[in-house]
């Protein structure tokens, strides 16, 4: 038998080596591994567009909101009657809660300012002092002293109510036990606390409300203390021609300091 040359054991090898080509069932297997693959691919890229859309829907919606917030609340200062009774709101949401809390209270210390103001504007102070009053209820001013104790009592329970309103625990109990996360706690307390001009506007009302809780105290107690001099000195004083008149003079000087000075801790 003759033997194979290299050359011809060399291209049997080669032929050996060739690779067999697929057949239809390994090339629907290699395209169903690849659709496959695609479908993770596009069903990925869709989960992500739609965290894209949704964190956008999210962080947009907050922006919208805060600054509708900012907004309305920066109005609020500008009220000068209570609507307790009607709140709307603008925001929603968690903002929602945040704004309702804050109107809420901001409604409730303008019923309690109201009520303050209608007690330093009582007309009825300035004309117990008035010699009309001299007249129909001196000189033992049973009814004016009276009405001066009720009146002081009643104002400073009101103002005391607003002072405690007005703190810093007050104001933050309010939203402690609300179902919202911390990032809209932290909102509220910045309403009120970090400088905004609601802040600015509770701030400077609560020391003008100690300021007038103190002259008002002082006015109470010097128009009491007139009357008693009055009462204590009434065989040396009557009303002429509507005018007070002392039979001496060092009395009517001690009166007339005393008027001064209503305002004044004496």
């Amino acid at each position: 038998m003759k033997e194979k040359s290299k050359e011809e054991d060399k291209a049997e090898n080669k032929a050996k080596d060739k690779v067999k080509p697929k057949t239809n069932k390994e090339n629907e297997k290699v395209k169903k591994d690849e659709e496959k693959i695609n479908k993770v691919i596009l069903t990925i890229l869709l989960i992500l567009v739609i965290l894209v859309i949704a964190i956008g829907i999210v962080f947009g919606g907050r922006i919208i909101n805060k600054v509708k917030l900012d907004r309305e609340l920066g109005n609020l200062a500008d009220k000068e009657t209570s609507s307790e009774s009607n709140i709307t709101l603008v925001t929603s949401g968690e903002f929602g809660v945040v704004e309702q809390k804050i109107k809420e209270y901001y409604d409730e210390y303008l019923d309690l300012r109201n009520q303050f103001m209608n007690k330093v504007n009582d007309e009825k102070l300035e004309d117990i002092l008035q010699t009309e009053n001299y007249n129909t209820d001196g000189p033992e001013f049973t009814e004016s002293v009276n009405y001066l104790n009720t009146s002081k009592e009643e104002f400073n329970n009101i103002a005391d109510k607003l002072l405690d309103l007005l703190s810093k625990e007050n104001i933050l109990s309010r939203i402690e036990n609300e179902s919202i996360s911390d990032y809209y706690k932290d909102l509220y307390k910045g309403y009120f606390l970090e400088g905004d001009r609601l802040a600015d506007t509770f701030e400077e009302s609560y020391q003008d409300i100690k300021d007038v809780q103190s002259l008002m105290n002082n006015l109470y107690d010097n128009e009491i203390k007139i009357l008693n001099f009055l009462t204590e000195n009434k065989e040396n004083w009557e009303v002429l021609d509507d005018k007070l008149t002392f039979n001496d003079d060092a009395l009517s000087e001690e009166y007339n300091n005393m008027k001064e000075n209503l305002y004044s801790e004496q």
